[in-house]
This record gives C-alpha cells, sequence and structure tokens, in this order.
C-alpha cells in the first residue's frame, strides 16, 4: 500500500506559519519582564491542559492528534465520545486535522482533499476563536438579564455589552485593553451564572463551527465530484444554488452532531450557538439579507437553523427568536444602524 502522509502534514508543509502546538507558540512569543504575570498564566493554562488531559484522556496530558489548538483537539475528542456506537462516524472523525493559523477575520475552511494526503484537513483562523468569545459574552450578558427581576440590575449590565461589543469591533481598543489587562490582569469570578451561560455559549458555539466544517468533509463536498449530498440533510427548497445546498446541508450536520452530545444542557445554551455564530458572521457583513455567489445569506442560514430548533423543540425557539431580535436589535441601534434592514425579522 502506498504511504501518504497525513493531515497534519499537510497543514505543516502547506502553510507559512503553520505550528504543531498553537497553545506552546502563544507562550513561546511571550518576553520580557513587563509581561511576566501574562507567562505566568499561559504556563498556568498549559499545566491546567495537561492536567485536564491526563484525566480525560488516558494520562496522555496535553497529546494531540486532531488539532494544533488543544481546546479544539478536545471537542474533536468529545465527538467522537459521543459518537460510541456508530462506529463508521467514529472511523470518520479520527481523520480529522484543524489547523489553527494566527490570521485575521472569523473563516474556517474544509478543504479540498488532496490525492497526496490522508485525512481531512480544516483550516481555522485564530480570530475566530476571540470572536466567539466576545459574541458569546454578549449575549451572554442578555440572556442573564432575562433571569433578573431587578431592573436596576439588568442596566448594570448594558455597560458589560457594550464592552463586548467594542470588543468584536473595534481592534484598536480592543488591543489597548489587552495592553492593559497585562499591567492589571482584572479578577475573574468563575463561580459567576453570567459566566457559565457564556462559556457553554462559546463552548457549543466552537464545536458548531467545527461541526459544520468537519459536515462538508463527510457529505463529501471537499471531493474533486463532491456534490453527493444525503437526502436526509437536503432543505425542501428546489431555489438554491448547488454550493447554496451544500451550505444549508453542512449547518445541519453540524447541528445534529451539536445536540447529539449535548442532550444534559439547558435547551438554550444548547441550541442558541448555532445562531449567535451566525449573528457574529454577519458583523461582517452589510448585507445579511444577501446571498454570494458561494453562500446562502445568512438570513436564510439563520431562518434554517431556527427551523431546526423549532423541530426539537418550539417554544424554545420562540425564545431563541426573541433573544435573537433583541439583541441584534441592539446592535443594530448601538452601532448606528450597521446593517441596512432588519434581516433577522
Amino acid at each position: 500500500m502506498e504511504y501518504k502522509k497525513s493531515a497534519k502534514e499537510r497543514f505543516l508543509d502547506e502553510y507559512f506559519g503553520g505550528v504543531e502546538d498553537w497553545d506552546k507558540h502563544l507562550t513561546d512569543l511571550i518576553t520580557g519582564d513587563e509581561d511576566a504575570q501574562v507567562l505566568e498564566t499561559r504556563e498556568k493554562i498549559m499545566k491546567e491542559q495537561e492536567d485536564y488531559g491526563n484525566r480525560t484522556n488516558f494520562e496522555l496530558g496535553r497529546e494531540m492528534w486532531y488539532s494544533n489548538y488543544f481546546f479544539i483537539n478536545s471537542l474533536i475528542l468529545n465527538f467522537i465520545t459521543d459518537a460510541e456506537g456508530d462506529p463508521d462516524l467514529i472511523n470518520e472523525l479520527k481523520k480529522i486535522y484543524v489547523g489553527v493559523l494566527g490570521n485575521q477575520g472569523p473563516d474556517a475552511v474544509a478543504l479540498n482533499m488532496d490525492e497526496e494526503y490522508d485525512g481531512y484537513l480544516i483550516k481555522m483562523n485564530a480570530d475566530i476563536d476571540y470572536q466567539l468569545t466576545f459574541i458569546s459574552d454578549l449575549v451572554s450578558y442578555h440572556m442573564y438579564g432575562m433571569t433578573l427581576n431587578d431592573e436596576r440590575e439588568r442596566e448594570n449590565l448594558i455597560p458589560k455589552m457594550w464592552e463586548s461589543l467594542s470588543d468584536l469591533v473595534d481592534k484598536e481598543a480592543l488591543l489597548k485593553k489587552l495592553r492593559e489587562n497585562r499591567q492589571a490582569p482584572r479578577q475573574v469570578d468563575f463561580k459567576s451564572p453570567r459566566l457559565h451561560i457564556a462559556t457553554d455559549l462559546y463552548v457549543a458555539g466552537m464545536s458548531f463551527v467545527l461541526g459544520h466544517e468537519i459536515g462538508h468533509h463527510f457529505l463529501k463536498h471537499t471531493e474533486s465530484n463532491g456534490r453527493n449530498i444525503v437526502a436526509k440533510f437536503m432543505p425542501p427548497d428546489g431555489t438554491f444554488s448547488q454550493l447554496h445546498l451544500d451550505e444549508f446541508t453542512a449547518d445541519n450536520f453540524s447541528f445534529d452532531l451539536l445536540i447529539r452530545g449535548m442532550k444534559e444542557r439547558n435547551d438554550l445554551t444548547l441550541f442558541a450557538p448555532s445562531l449567535i455564530v451566525i449573528l457574529m458572521l454577519a458583523l461582517y457583513d452589510k448585507t445579511p439579507q444577501e446571498p454570494s455567489q458561494t453562500h446562502p445569506s445568512l438570513r436564510d442560514r439563520y431562518l434554517n437553523l431556527l427551523k431546526r430548533v423549532s423541530e426539537q423543540d418550539e417554544e424554545v425557539a420562540s425564545k431563541l427568536q426573541q433573544i435573537f431580535n433583541h439583541v441584534a436589535t441592539w446592535i443594530n441601534v448601538a452601532l448606528g444602524g450597521h446593517w441596512k434592514t432588519e434581516w433577522w425579522k
């Protein structure tokens, strides 16, 4: 049998700046006495990853097979665990490799298959991790506010929403804040209910992004003749191009993959992430109601996912629609009419 290089080797061969260990790479970049606090934090994170890997991955610590980023490697391990009883899915998941690069923009791409390499390669910009963190923070303040009876307490959350929105859209202000935090790191209340909501949204949001790109591979969209879409994932609408249909089916595949392993979570934080990923992408799109040549409109993708939620639980779908409406409207007003239309309605 002819030897083929792995998807990981393909990533390192083809992408300048590709590294085997993204977390270690970030730690190695920290120099100077003024960054001593940051270095200590990064080293603590690496130690926590080692301990977590020992607990959950057969005492193998930070050993990574499926990504150069420990967190993403852990998410794929979760997918594999949740696929218990489906050996075909497990075998396919074990072919995945996600390579993270330090590029700007919330971009993740399932790369077309290359006959010289084995496995499925997904390329992802590190920026998507930050953007998901900020949009999860923003939405979590709103969702947490829904649980409060005191109007003054809810109003006190608005400046935090502003801060999260600024982190999303104002890179210079974000860099300034990060420099200030290096000098005076903020204290984090790890018992905060709001933080728990944000964490659930972030983890599930990244899982949805990964699931979407995995779906492109599993549904054969990345093969040279790849238009063999599994019928059960296809929306019953013949008005879209084949490339548009690929995006809907990848969304649907990811949605099903997500709920497969997260049935014990709160319904709102289980289903919301697929929708807030659309909201995050819309911040980079002035016309989310319009399709591109390769992608359906973000509005159509949002409505498709909302329909999928409704198929699971109509009451939850209604609540999520209200949350999305409130947050999207708030963003549009806060940014002085960022979108020309209320595309989410």
